[in-house]
């Protein structure tokens, strides 16, 4: 039963991982710097969140 919240709780942070890098690909191709900075941020708290929650 844990390892199926792990599982969950991982496939939720990719889900928005992808999403935030598609964020930022849609910043770039409109040549918004402040946006794409904000979602790059805000992906590298995601990518983070493993390491600091573990």
């Amino acid at each position: 039963m844990i390892a199926l919240k792990y599982f969950a709780f991982f496939v939720l942070l990719l889900a928005a991982l992808l999403s935030a890098i598609r964020q930022m690909s849609l910043a770039l191709d409109e040549g918004n710097l402040e946006r794409f900075t904000l979602w790059t941020s805000v992906a590298s708290l995601i990518a983070g969140l493993p390491i600091i929650l573990w």
